[in-house]
């Protein structure tokens, strides 16, 4: 049983047939179009669409590494590997905090584990199941603040950077597809040119005159990413009431008005042989016990909580 479930109508179809018949799968016009309709989403000026989630970190850790050096990277174990392993590969300090009793990116174990250091601290919580804010998020104020909202389309937590997925199970989908959003000139113009070779136009050709690589999104999950952005407020209403009928009989984690509702959470003594009977996954293994990043550090709440988490559907739909 998946945690999340895509609907392509008839009325979709059409809208993408339109895209197909006229051949422009790659380049065109519907990925600035998709950009700019995003951006009611963001709330932010500057948005990159990409052709995924973990492009979009990556690009963001390269810029962060070009920018300002080796940064520290404080997030979360119970995330997605991509954007932990993209801090990594550019070689900045990554460091794991413990979550909050509702899965969340603690501050005040964050605050503790703070080092004292030259380097950047980079801050990079996760809106772990389509929250749209972190309850108790307080840091020092030095931070860069880039936000994992994989799960999340209508983010209100205060940020300087924030990715997206557009994975086919995701609450705005397309057949993969990401975004990288942000206030800063500087970083867009970045990411703008490093999501397709570092290319820049010249004499009737192009130069490379910056790191980059096949990043961007094409035409064709850009057409498919409108027609999702359409209907998306229908099925948040349907994941709601879904959310709504589910708390009558179990103890779910809080969403907040703005979330996404991308999937519920509750704790079970139970979780792991219910998760075994349904096929349901837990989102996510713990980054900081697997072999690629594992260290010395000890993450006492989510240690003690992962194996009762029990993620239960909210799908947007039901056959």
């Amino acid at each position: 049983m998946r945690l999340f479930e895509t609907k392509i109508s008839k009325e979709d179809m059409e809208y993408i047939n339109q895209t197909l018949l006229h051949g422009q799968l790659g380049f065109g016009p519907n990925v600035s179009i998709f950009e700019e309709k995003f951006s009611k989403f963001s709330n932010k000026k500057n948005n990159i669409a990409t052709n995924s989630a973990s492009a979009s970190a990556f690009m963001m850790f390269s810029y962060l590494k070009d920018k300002f050096g080796i940064c520290d990277v404080y997030t979360t174990s119970l995330g997605f590997t991509s954007p932990a392993w993209a801090a990594k590969h550019f070689g900045h300090n990554l460091i794991f905090v413990d979550v909050q009793e509702d899965l969340q990116f603690c501050s005040g174990h964050y605050r503790s584990i703070r080092k004292n250091s030259n380097n950047k601290p980079v801050v990079m919580p996760v809106l772990y199941g389509g929250v749209s804010c972190i309850e108790n998020f307080e840091l020092y104020g030095d931070e860069i603040v880039a936000v994992d909202a994989a799960h999340c389309v209508t983010p209100t937590i205060q940020n300087d950077f924030i990715f997206f997925s557009f994975h086919p199970y995701k609450p705005i989908c397309t057949s993969d597809g990401g975004m990288i959003s942000t206030d800063e000139e500087e970083a867009s113009e970045y990411f703008k040119k490093y999501r397709n070779f570092g290319r820049v136009n010249k004499n009737n050709s192009y130069d490379i005159d910056d790191n980059g690589f096949k990043f961007y999104m094409n035409n064709l999950n850009a057409t498919i990413g409108l027609t999702q952005i359409h209907r998306y407020e229908t099925n948040l209403q349907i994941r709601k009431q879904n959310f709504q009928s589910l708390s009558q009989r179990y103890e779910l984690l809080k969403h907040d008005c703005n979330s996404s509702y991308y999937f519920a959470t509750t704790f079970s003594p139970e979780a792991d042989r219910i998760i075994s009977e349904t096929g349901l996954s837990r989102n996510y293994p713990m980054l900081h016990k697997m072999k690629f990043y594992e260290n010395e550090q000890v993450l006492p709440n989510l240690e003690r909580l992962h194996s009762k988490i029990l993620n239960l559907p909210l799908w947007s739909y039901y056959e």
